[in-house]
């Protein structure tokens, strides 16, 4: 009787006699999770690795490493072309980014530079500055400044285009002029006599 008082410890409550069972295994992985994750990893290094070797062809270089940086200066000059009163292209120098001309109405309105381009190093004009992302990457970000400022100045109807001759002096070679210059604005009429 002892023995039959004494229930196994496994055994069910209820006073089943089936074995306990075992616990269920953990799903088993798929197979193609894993491939997913490994083809990702080789197109992302794969990508890494092409922008590294690419970084040459960028003007700003980026994803390339460079031990030592440029030791390169820049000094801007803004100048507007307007036309003459003889009806020839003149250029006109711009002072401190800062400008006025007429609207088609004929009314004058002070331009500035800086009221499109904000950065410092593409804001200043006249004066010898670093080239920090060295000369390509300067050029082709002044370049860009430049085109933006000609497509957002309605209200010049003077200038024909804007140009920037920037003196270049690369690793403290000699010194060479780049001339810079936004598309034509296209002749437009003001209501000046």
């Amino acid at each position: 009787m002892r023995d039959a008082d004494q229930a196994p410890k496994d055994a069910d409550p209820a006073g089943s006699s089936q074995p306990p069972r075992a616990s269920q295994p953990p799903h088993a992985p798929r197979p193609w999770k894993g491939a997913w994750r490994l083809a990702f990893a080789l197109v992302w290094v794969t990508t890494q690795i092409a922008l590294v070797i690419t970084a040459d062809r960028r003007p700003d270089g980026a994803f390339g490493f460079r031990m030592f940086s440029e030791s390169s200066t820049l000094e801007v000059a803004l100048y507007r072309e307007v036309t003459g009163d003889d009806g020839q292209l003149a250029r006109v120098h711009v002072d401190d980014g800062v400008w006025s001309a007429h609207d088609g109405s004929g009314a004058s309105h002070r331009h500035a530079w800086n009221e499109r381009v904000r950065r410092r190093e593409l804001a200043t004009f006249d004066v010898e500055m670093n080239a920090k992302y060295g000369v390509d990457a300067q050029l082709a970000r002044l370049q860009a400044a430049l085109d933006d400022l000609a497509t957002h100045v309605p209200d010049d109807v003077d200038t024909r285009r804007f140009l920037l001759d920037v003196t270049v002096r690369k690793n403290a070679r000699e010194p060479y002029v780049a001339h810079l210059a936004s598309a034509e604005r296209g002749r437009r009429t003001s209501g000046v006599p």
